[in-house]
C-alpha cells in the first residue's frame, strides 16, 4: 500500500553517515510484512498480513526514503521489483522509478521499543517530547485517518512511548476479516533540565 510507504518515508534519517537509516525497511516473516523507518530518535512501524490481497514480499529490502519525497497524486499502491518501483492507481500505471536498494542490515527496531517504564527509571513520571516530532506524525495522521485522532498510551507499563492512529483512508485491507490497520509511532522522551 502506497500511503504507508509514503508515511514511512517522512521518518527516515537525512544524515548520510547513517545510510541504512535513510531507507524504509520492508521486513518479511511467515505471517506479516512490516514497514519500518527511523531516524534514530523516532520510529514508524506498520504491519499487515503477508501474501494477502496480492501483497507479497519474499525477502527483506531497504528502499531509499528519498524516492517518496513528493506525494504521487491518486496513487494507491506500489509494485516493487529488485530495481523498479511502479506507482499505480488501481490497475493504472502512473509512473516508474529506477532505484537501488540499500545494502546492509537494518537495526532490529523491536529491540529499541521499551519493554516497560523500569527501563526509564531516571526520567520519572513526566515525559517531554520534541514538539516537531509530534507534529510530523499528527500531520500524517490528518491525511489518512477520518477521525484524525492519535492515541498515546502513556499509563501502560509496556511500550509507554508508542503513539497510534487508525488508518482508514483508501484502506486496501477492508476485505480482511478482523484486521484493523494501525499506524504506530515511537518517540523517545527528551531529557529536561530544571
Amino acid at each position: 500500500p502506497y500511503e504507508v510507504i509514503r508515511i514511512a518515508s517522512q521518518f527516515v534519517s537525512k544524515d548520510y553517515s547513517k545510510l541504512i537509516l535513510m531507507g524504509i525497511h520492508l521486513k518479511v516473516d511467515k505471517k506479516n510484512i512490516t514497514v519500518e523507518s527511523t531516524d534514530g530518535h523516532r520510529l514508524f512501524t506498520f504491519s499487515f498480513p503477508n501474501n494477502e490481497l496480492g501483497f507479497k514480499l519474499k525477502k527483506d529490502i531497504i528502499i531509499p526514503g528519498s524516492i517518496f519525497k513528493s506525494q504521487i497524486k491518486n496513487c494507491t499502491k506500489i509494485l516493487i521489483t529488485d530495481d523498479l518501483i511502479t506507482f499505480m492507481n488501481e490497475e493504472i500505471f502512473l509512473s516508474t522509478i529506477h532505484y537501488q536498494s540499500i545494502d546492509g542490515i537494518y537495526p532490529d527496531v523491536q529491540e529499541v521499543i521499551p519493554n516497560s517504564f523500569k527501563d526509564f527509571k531516571d526520567i520519572g513520571k513526566e515525559f517531554s517530547f520534541n514538539a516537531s516530532y509530534l507534529s510530523d506524525f499528527c500531520n500524517q495522521v490528518k491525511k489518512v485517518s477520518s477521525n484524525k485522532v492519535v492515541t498515546f498510551k502513556g499509563n501502560l507499563p509496556v511500550t509507554p512511548f508508542i503513539i497510534t492512529a487508525d488508518w482508514n483512508i483508501k484502506s486496501p485491507f477492508e476485505s480482511l476479516e478482523g484486521f484493523k490497520p494501525v499506524l504506530k509511532y515511537l518517540i523517545m522522551p527528551v531529557q529536561r533540565n530544571y
